[in-house]
């Protein structure tokens, strides 16, 4: 495999130890305590050693696997900015995500952005500090943030207080490294390989994902995304290497497997020294012997394995892939949002139509081939329930919404710490919501290490009720 490999420091301890809290990044900016004492050296993979991986000091709880994509954020608090920032870019209908062809496409976004902000810096208006009270008002100079849906998972998990890792492959470029170091900022492992240069012509090799997100005071996103260099990781790239700085020091298949929650109450899928599980995004199915190469590594050290389905488009496009790949047994918990569960029953109703009864009939679809389905209903909370027939409810929270981005993330990413801790499906219901209600508050899928700190002492007094007698 032609592919270098870049595999940060253990981040984080173990999971019931105390975290040193640290400002979240999200700019290019990082604070000399958030970035590490040094760059992190890029090496062939046949040269990485046991210390390279996340297992050599620490047990890793999560690994997410998914496209590893630099988020561009821009403010467009003023409307008259907003709309002469759209013509520029040739935006005649705001709102969605379009793909692009290449970053130099963001790169001229950016450009036009920069180019009306100093037409028109005399005109603007002062932006409220109420748009989000985590990212200070900057006009339209971008904020970058490490992105990517599994990704975000990671970074979730690892702000609770737990251990993560990331695989996805970048670009051998400047945008790439920056993510990777963004990513530890989060507390979360990078396990990023690079992408092959093509030998005929290197200038045609893709550079790393970008997403640009204009976001309208209101919380509308206008987004355009540049997948790159993450499209071009395969099966042939998940190899035992990989799978070594992700899971941790190799293991026999044969050693203890995952006890069940009724062994002792041991927690699914952890095993000493190794993951605890595998988190995959659907966007992988697109790759789908990708998906079945890791899912199969995580199975075969006693991992437990979870899917969120992405978009209502991933089911469409990719039933069959799904299906084969749940007829496989290879995954344990499977998430999905209103659309996509309505794509999984052939529901066409609107999603604000989609009632509680369509989401049993789209779980009771899931649990032929999971032990937990879960489905969120945006404003209106979620809904568990696993094979034995236990059954978790929480209802959505009225606040003030900023920006959706991330949110599904978020839930997921408190649904499986609260999970992986034992927690029963109403407790990990609540700990999903209150961290997705969290995060539509703010700008872009960032929380401030402060806001971190509060949410995880919630989310342990709702464990520790959770394990209360009679509760």
């Amino acid at each position: 495999m032609a592919s270098r490999l870049s595999a940060s420091p253990p981040v984080g301890r173990g999971f019931t130890a105390p975290l040193r809290r640290r400002p979240s990044s999200g700019s290019l900016a990082a604070t000399a305590d958030q970035a590490p004492a040094a760059p992190v050296a890029l090496r062939p993979a046949s040269s990485m050693t046991a210390d390279d991986s996340v297992g050599a000091s620490s047990s890793v709880l999560l690994v997410g696997l998914g496209d590893p994509v630099s988020d561009i954020l821009v403010r467009l608090d003023d409307p008259s900015l907003a709309a002469r920032v759209f013509d520029a870019c040739g935006i005649s209908e705001p709102g969605g995500c379009v793909p692009v062809d290449s970053d130099e496409d963001i790169k001229s976004l950016l450009a036009a952005c920069g180019e009306q902000w100093i037409t028109g810096a005399g005109e603007l208006e002062t932006p409220s500090r109420s748009f989000s009270e985590d990212v200070p008002a900057q006009g339209v100079e971008p904020t970058y943030c490490p992105g990517g849906s599994a990704a975000n998972v990671a970074k979730g998990v690892a702000n609770l207080g737990g251990d993560a890792a990331f695989v996805g492959m970048i670009g051998r470029d400047d945008i790439g490294a920056r993510y990777r170091e963004l990513l530890r900022s989060q507390k979360v492992t990078p396990v990023l390989l690079e992408v092959d240069v093509d030998a005929n012509d290197p200038g045609a090799t893709p550079r790393s994902a970008q997403c640009l997100s204009l976001v309208e005071k209101g919380g509308q996103r206008t987004m355009r995304t540049y997948l790159g260099a993450s499209l071009k990781m395969g099966a042939s790239h998940f190899d035992e290497n990989v799978e070594r700085l992700a899971f941790g020091d190799d293991a026999s298949p044969d050693e203890s497997k995952a006890k069940s929650r009724s062994d002792d109450d041991a927690v699914p899928g952890h095993t000493r020294d190794r993951a605890s599980l595998l988190h995959v995004e659907g966007y992988t199915l697109y790759r789908p012997d990708l998906a079945r190469a890791a899912m199969t590594a995580a199975k075969r050290r006693g991992a437990l394995v979870s899917l969120d389905l992405a978009s209502f488009e991933v089911v469409r496009n990719c039933r069959s892939q799904l299906v084969e790949l749940l007829n496989e047994g290879l995954v344990d918990l499977l998430f999905c949002n209103e659309d996509e569960a309505a794509e999984l029953i052939g529901e066409t109703r609107a999603p604000d139509a989609f009632a509680r009864e369509d989401a049993g009939r789209a779980m009771e679809w899931m649990l032929r081939y999971v032990r937990v389905a879960t489905v969120s209903l945006g404003a209106r909370g979620c809904v568990s329930v696993d094979r034995d027939g236990s059954r978790g409810v929480s209802p959505g929270v009225r606040c003030n919404v900023v920006d959706t981005t991330g949110a599904g993330d978020s839930f997921t990413a408190a649904f499986l710490w609260a999970y992986l801790r034992g927690g029963s499906l109403q407790a990990c219901c609540a700990c999903g919501c209150a961290v997705g209600t969290a995060m539509v508050q703010v700008l872009g899928a960032e929380l401030a290490a402060s806001r971190w700190g509060e949410l995880r002492g919630d989310l342990e007094t709702v464990l520790r009720r959770d394990r209360e007698p009679g509760t």
